[in-house]
This record gives structure tokens, sequence and C-alpha cells, in this order.
């Protein structure tokens, strides 16, 4: 019951406060509610009127001089607005704006000063002879290749022998053999211990000569060489030996296929003769090479 009062009360309380708001008592400044302007007052609503302004004199005053004209200051074109297209659409540009002046010929400035060149920072200072012996090694050269303090070698190939008796001469084909030992006396010129001989099957005997010479062996460019001696040979027969040495002779020719630092392969064609006195007779024999394959170290 208490609750249903108190409702009530304030329901009332409200009710006529709204009902003031709507139907004031009296008007003035508020009587249209809150938030209303005021009205502007021009002068006192209440009260005696201004007093009014006193009367000119009746006596008028001195003529003065005119004041000089004055000159009007010479017009300035206002620049040209902008064209539209630099604005947003809708927009133009801030009042007061004045596009900025054009841009005149650039400034022309003369040659640079010349400077003097700069003083020398290094100054040599003038040294006397050294007082130690200066040598120069000048550098090595390489070694050319047919310069061969020692050589080594040997090889076998394709030959025969022949021995010539009377007139008449026997001709079988074998092997053929030989061996060198050298020293250089100059760049191309070697001289050699040489060893040269053949081996031929003749039915049931073999029959072989070997010559031990003193040759010497020059070079003709890089590749291409001679080379001859003399000294003794000796032939011999596996079921007989014949013990008599005679006068040999020797030639030949030859080129390197493959040339190395220390070693090459060579090719040679040789023809060594011995002739022999017997007590009854007297005997040439050939040995020959057609091919060596000799292989040299140095």
């Amino acid at each position: 019951m208490t609750r249903l009062v108190a409702a009530l009360t304030v329901l009332l309380i409200h009710t006529g406060a709204a009902f003031a708001q709507q139907f004031p008592a009296e008007t003035g400044p508020f009587a249209e509610g809150p938030g209303a302007p005021v009205p502007p007052q021009n002068g006192p609503a209440y009260g005696p009127p201004a007093p009014s302004a006193p009367a000119p004199s009746p006596s008028p005053p001195a003529a003065a001089a005119p004041p000089p004209a004055a000159v009007p200051p010479p017009a300035v074109a206002a620049p040209a607005a902008p064209p539209s297209s630099e604005y947003p659409p809708g927009y133009g540009p801030p009042p007061g704006y004045v596009p900025p002046s054009g841009y005149g010929a650039p400034p022309t400035y003369g040659p640079p000063p010349r400077y003097a060149p700069p003083p020398p920072v290094y100054r040599p200072y003038p040294y006397g002879p050294r007082p130690y012996p200066y040598y120069r090694y000048a550098p090595m050269r390489p070694r050319a290749v047919t310069d061969r303090p020692f050589t080594i070698g040997g090889g076998v190939g394709f030959g025969g022998l022949q021995l010539i008796q009377g007139g008449k001469a026997t001709n079988q084909s074998g092997m053929s053999y030989t061996a060198r030992l050298g020293l250089g006396l100059h760049p191309g010129l070697i001289l050699m211990w040489d060893i040269e001989g053949s081996i031929v099957d003749r039915g049931p005997s073999v029959f072989s000569q070997t010559a031990q010479l003193a040759a010497l062996q020059i070079f003709v460019g890089d590749r291409f060489y001679l080379k001859g001696g003399m000294g003794l040979a000796q032939v011999n027969q596996d079921d007989f030996n014949y013990t008599t040495w005679g006068f040999a002779w020797m030639g030949g020719i030859g080129v390197e296929l493959v040339q190395g630092w220390h070693s090459s392969l060579a090719v040679e064609s040789t023809i060594t003769g011995a002739h022999y006195a017997f007590d009854t007779h007297d005997e040439t024999w050939l040995n020959w090479s057609i091919a060596n394959f000799t292989v040299n170290f140095y």
C-alpha cells in the first residue's frame, strides 16, 4: 500500500512539472522553455528618452584649402587562378591564393679562380753508393728440348741380317735391337756409346751380329736427327762362335714422335756393316733395322 501511494505521488509531481512547462504563467525569456534564444534589445525599454544632439552654430567655419588629389597606385593585374583541373572536383583555390610567378634565366658564373699547384710532399733524398755489392739474378731460361746433358735409352724393331761372300749376298729378316748411353756436348749434339744389332733364324741355325760404336747424334730442328759412328762388331752363330772382331761403321736417321721434359719416344732406321778377314776367305755382314722404336731418358 505504501509503495502504491509513493508511486502515485511521484506521478503527480511529474505531471504538474510538465503542465507548468507547457503553459507558463508569465512571458519572459524562458517562456519558450529551456534553450530558447534571448531577443536582442536595441535600447532601454523603460526611462526617459535620450537627449538629442545640440544644434550647429549659425556661423560657418572658414573655408580651408582642398587637399591635393591622391594619386591612385598603379593597377596590378591579379594573377590568374590555376585551372580547376589542379583541384579535386567541387573545390577551388583558397581565398587570397596567389600562384607563384615564373622563374627567370639562371644566373651566369665566371670561370673558377686558378689555384697554385700544391707543394711536393716527397723530396727524394740523394743516397750515396751502396756499401755492399749488389747482384741481380736473371731469371732462368727454359731448357731447350735438345739440350740433354745425359742420355740413356734403348729399343727394338724390325730388321734383318745380310751376308756378302764371294760376290754373293744372302738376306734374312729378323729382329733388330739398339741401346745407347750419351753425353751432351752442346744443345742438339750428343756423343754416344751406341750398340746396334740384329738376330735372324735361318734354318737350323740362329745368326746375330752386334756392333759397339762411338757415334754422334745431331739434331736437325727439334725432332729430326742424324747419327753415325765407327767401332767393332762380332758375328755369332748358335752352334759356332766367330771370335774374330771386325771393323764396323754405322749410319742412321730418326725422328722423335713424343717429346717430354725428361723422356722421348722415337722411331729410327739404321744400317751397320762389318768386315771380317779369315784365313781362307773374307766376309762382310750387314745388320739393318727398318724401324726401331726407342725410348730415351735424359
